[in-house]
């Protein structure tokens, strides 16, 4: 899920424990000993080997996992999977500590841009061989999801679980407005005059008929699929960013829909917006795919909601990202270790997302576990509409993934909110791009 999103995550923490992270991931290759999968009658004479493993999870959901690698072990006598207990905050911070140390575990817990970055410094293990001897496993990943876990040619990691961002809506909100519920394949010219239909202002109170956050990113996703160009030209290493006339017509709608009251300005507070969505009062709001899984086990029973991927223009395209797997440049056993990998993203999540259904595995097949949990929730729909979006023959980026991405940044910050409250002409997102350009041929 998404790094500093509500999903799996969260992180590992506190300095005081970091040395003694450091000495249990220390002793990550071989072990003699028996243990849970590995008893005297395994058969096996072979030396055990031993793969330790840090995630960012609960301690809950690593037990979830850990009862998972349990029938791994039985299957693969001769390794033990050995999980490196994590505190819950900074998990960056200890991991990149880890890493200089040479200390760091077998496999770990990252984000696309926490791969990518510690892949520009050389401090991840290049699977490019394994790659090519197992392409059947390989090609069993959604299309194109695996392309952002290479570095300059090298794979050096396995995405996991995906993220993806679409609309949850009030299915009572549409009926009231006498308008159809969305459906997959609805257009932007639908969905801005639903959200203003959508809209009010009861005794002084506005209530928008959209809620989201706004970035360029997102509006980038009117400008392709109106056949224009993307605002950044490549999910890794963009080359530059662009402001195309289709994207400046993408944020002149979203600047009128702010300014008549249709959707949330971009200084609007979002923090209580599924509080909200949950008492009904909010009929239309985007939303990573996790929080269906909350939905469907706290929204009270007569609240009747929806999902539906972004609408489209002229074509189909979609913004989603991933969370995986990666290992240090130290590891010793790469043949156990990519077979743990291996393991992780197909096995494991058939078992464990069935019980915990906030997001699907990268790996396509192993997704069927998620969708089928949906459809027993009572909503298929989100299942169809998350199919449709990873199926998408047009994705874009979701932010930055680039090292570059923090001196970047601050101009957004600087322009776009002020663009889209019409407090800025647009012509400054041409001055917004140029500084960006300019970032981005300083770093190459």
């Amino acid at each position: 899920m998404r790094q500093g999103s509500k999903k799996w995550t969260s992180g590992i923490v506190a300095m005081l424990l970091f040395s003694s992270l450091l000495s249990a991931c220390g002793g990550n290759k071989s072990d003699t000993t028996d243990s849970a999968g590995t008893g005297s009658d395994s058969g096996s004479s072979k030396k055990q080997v031993e793969v330790t493993l840090i995630t960012w999870e609960s301690a809950e959901m690593n037990d979830k996992i850990m009862a998972s690698m349990k029938n791994f072990e039985q299957e693969n006598p001769d390794i033990k999977i050995k999980l490196i207990p994590t505190p819950l905050d900074n998990y960056g911070v200890k991991i990149n500590g880890m890493l200089t140390a040479k200390k760091a575990p077998d496999i770990f817990m990252t984000g696309n841009d926490m791969l990518l970055d510690n892949a520009s410094k050389g401090l991840l293990y290049d699977w490019s061989s394994m790659e090519a001897q197992d392409k059947e496993f390989m090609d069993g990943f959604y299309k194109g999801v695996a392309d952002s876990w290479h570095y300059e040619g090298k794979l050096v990691g396995l995405p996991g679980l995906l993220n993806t961002y679409g609309i949850f809506y009030n299915k009572k909100a549409f009926t009231d407005a006498g308008l159809t519920e969305p459906k997959i394949g609805w257009t932007y010219d639908e969905f801005f005059a639903d959200m203003q239909k959508l809209s009010s202002k009861q005794g002084g109170v506005q209530q928008f008929g959209y809620y989201a956050p706004l970035d360029p990113f997102y509006a980038s996703l009117y400008s392709v699929s109106a056949g224009g160009a993307p605002f950044a030209d490549a999910i890794i290493n963009p080359t530059k960013v662009e402001i195309s006339d289709r994207f400046v017509e993408g944020v002149e709608k979203y600047k009128t829909a702010i300014a008549d009251g249709s959707m949330n300005p971009p200084t609007f507070d979002l923090t209580n917006v599924m509080s909200s969505f949950k008492q009904g009062k909010v009929p239309m709001t985007l939303q990573g795919q996790w929080v269906a899984d909350d939905l469907i086990r706290t929204a009270p029973k007569e609240l009747e909601w929806g999902f539906v991927p972004m609408p489209t223009g002229s074509s189909q395209t979609e913004i989603y990202d991933a969370v995986g797997w990666c290992s240090p440049t130290t590891v010793e056993n790469p043949e156990a270790v990519w077979k743990v990998l291996k393991y992780l993203d197909s096995k494991m999540y058939e078992e464990v997302l069935p019980k915990t259904p906030v997001a699907p595995a990268a790996y396509q097949a192993s997704s069927t576990a998620y969708f089928d949990a949906l459809k027993a929730a009572g909503h298929a729909e989100i299942g169809e509409g998350i199919d449709h979006i990873l199926k998408s023959p047009s994705t874009l980026p979701v932010r930055f993934l680039s090292s570059w991405a923090g001196k970047a940044n601050p101009f957004i910050e600087a322009s776009w909110k002020n663009i889209l409250m019409g407090k800025a002409p647009v012509t400054d997102l041409n001055m917004m791009a140029d500084k960006i350009n300019k970032v981005i041929s300083e770093a190459k």
